[in-house]
């Protein structure tokens, strides 16, 4: 019984009270009260479903082990693993629950121009519908393509090498991938790379950056979901080793605000997005992470309805595994949160956890 719940089917006026046995949610509400179980009180504190994480390394930024238990610490009940060298092996986490780790292997990209190092390199749709057999029966929940190259830091609105595979491969990628009953995520950004990989058919679009209006459009037709990963541009900005000359800080600054404005167009046009944060990645510890990209979210102006929704319920719709996560009803993961206040107001509030359920 808390003050209030977040994520939850509840007729007005049912009581804020959950049921909670052998790992999920048996009822809610009146149900709950009167099933004569004992009652926890949480006075002052809302239930909530514990937010995901929707695009992590990993295999980056320390030992595997140690990376998803910084994740579990932080109050993060899922994270997408997207991509790690073809030599690594699938990561689980410590005791087969929680964090829950829906993982891709190696992601699939060229052997041309544009291949990425956490990719396998493989040329034509022959090899990508091999590869994607192969990463099926390893077990994997998503299929991660390398569509396009990284941002160019020295040129602000460029990609390095646009589009790295042929819209034959992304669309053997895909179709192999609907064969297994797997999604494919894209890792992707300019807005003509976008929209070639929107119209192959992946599920969502990683990282997505320099997208124009139309390609939005396209993308809300497609119910396609967006990860901007807005923190990982940001870290680089900050440039905590001092990598980067003051100029290409101040370009990647300006393509952070580029990216930003761009999520606030998106939210109006109705694009389904979610939290990614590419932790691992510079600048970008496990765990942490998280809240780094949701206070971003915010400071783009998204609303904190959505953002919270992004980083909670769109979690579902993003790969095998984990229907019913993200929200608090009959039959879904007993994943929750207790937080002093309405994380639909303030999504902020998700990482002052007072009692969690795993």
């Amino acid at each position: 019984m808390a003050e209030g719940l977040a994520g939850a089917e509840l007729a007005p006026g049912e009581p804020p009270a959950v049921l909670m046995g052998q790992g999920r949610v048996l009822e809610v509400g009146r149900a709950a009260l009167g099933s004569g179980a004992p009652v926890r009180r949480l006075p002052g504190l809302w239930l909530t479903p514990a937010p995901m994480d929707a695009h992590v390394h990993l295999h980056l930024g320390g030992e595997v082990a140690d990376n998803l238990a910084a994740t579990a610490s932080h109050g993060i009940a899922a994270v997408r693993d997207l991509g790690h060298s073809p030599q690594r092996s699938t990561p689980q986490s410590p005791d087969g629950r929680w964090p829950k780790v829906l993982a891709s292997g190696p992601g699939l990209g060229t052997a041309g121009e544009g291949g990425s190092w956490l990719a396998e390199k493989l040329r034509g749709p022959e090899q990508m519908v091999e590869a994607v057999r192969r990463r099926a029966e390893a077990g994997a929940a998503v299929i991660k393509v390398f569509a396009s190259g990284l941002l160019d830091f020295e040129h602000p609105g460029e990609v390095l090498h646009p589009l790295a595979l042929t819209r034959a491969e992304l669309q053997a990628a895909v179709e192999a991938a609907k064969g297994f009953g797997l999604n494919v995520a894209a890792h992707v950004s300019g807005a003509d790379s976008v929209r070639a990989a929107v119209e192959a058919g992946v599920v969502t679009v990683e990282h997505g950056y320099f997208m124009d209006r139309p390609c939005l459009e396209l993308m809300a037709e497609r119910q396609v979901v967006w990860v901007p990963t807005l923190a990982a541009v940001l870290a680089h900005a900050r440039d905590p080793q001092k990598r980067h000359r003051p100029e290409v800080r101040r370009n990647l600054m300006a393509i952070a605000q580029g990216q930003m404005r761009a999520m606030a167009l998106a939210e109006s046009l109705g694009v389904a997005m979610a939290v990614g944060t590419d932790a691992g990645s510079y600048g970008l510890r496990h765990g942490e992470a998280l809240y780094t990209e949701i206070k971003a979210w915010l400071k783009a102006k998204i609303s904190p309805y959505t953002v919270y929704s992004s980083v909670t319920k769109m979690f579902a719709s993003m790969g095998a595994g984990v229907q019913n996560m993200g929200l608090i009803r009959k039959s879904s993961p007993a994943c929750l949160l207790a937080v002093p206040g309405d994380p639909t107001q303030d999504p902020t509030l998700l990482e002052q956890t007072k009692w969690r359920s795993f």
